[in-house]
């Protein structure tokens, strides 16, 4: 078949330019070495917690859910930046809920609805989330929370869910340095002669299985 000539001309041409061990620069193994090393404990995260997405019913129940209602303290109550400015007094009052009462953070979506007078704080985090009503008229503070379970942090940390900006950046850099080793790897195989037909072998067999797996789960 086409596929398997270009495959058998890719795999002749790559070896043909490092048949030797030798021919492999110096640095290739020492780059390989160090960067799987640096990546080990970050695999075996993204492995095991892929395990964990994969098989949700290992999950324990959700912890059930936490309510509060709090007064508004007179201050906060009948300060005219409800009118004025309710996004930042919301912002205010978030602050102050957490330092005083330990609201957890994450990423935050703040709404004012002018017709009912009321602020939501609806805060997504790992795992976890809260949901915040406040009522100036009323005085009153709504909390209902979702608690963190460990296994639903880690699972959403594995996603990149509501982990932040920073997080999202670890993430990038770990693939990037993941496929660095993958490809000196790959580059350290095209120097073994002897071995290089079977492990070429078993790389086109671990393809073929996926792609195979992947047409059935599609089309059956």
């Amino acid at each position: 078949p086409l596929m398997t000539t270009i495959l058998r001309e890719l795999f002749f041409i790559m070896s043909s330019h490092s048949a030797r061990p030798h021919h492999v620069p110096r640095w290739v193994r020492p780059l390989h070495t160090y960067s799987s090393m640096l990546m080990l404990m970050v695999m075996l995260f993204f492995t095991l917690t892929g395990l964990t997405l994969n098989n949700r019913q290992w999950l324990p129940a959700p912890s059930p859910l936490i309510q509060q209602q709090l007064s508004l303290p007179p201050l906060w109550a009948e300060t005219g930046l409800w009118q004025q400015d309710p996004l930042l007094a919301g912002t205010q009052l978030f602050h102050w809920l957490r330092q005083q009462h330990g609201l957890e953070g994450g990423e935050m979506v703040m709404e004012w609805n002018a017709e009912e007078q009321l602020l939501t704080l609806d805060i997504k985090r790992p795992g976890g989330y809260s949901l915040v009503e406040i009522e100036p008229a009323l005085a009153e503070v709504r909390i209902e929370t979702q608690p963190s379970g460990v296994l639903a942090v880690l699972n959403d940390l594995h996603m990149g869910r509501y982990s932040g900006e920073m997080w999202r950046w670890f993430i990038d850099l770990s693939s990037l340095v993941m496929l660095l080793f993958t490809l000196t790897g790959f580059w350290l195989v095209l120097s073994q002669r002897k071995r290089r037909t079977s492990l070429f072998g078993l790389s086109v067999t671990g393809a073929a299985l996926m792609g195979v797996l992947y047409f059935v789960i599609l089309y059956y």
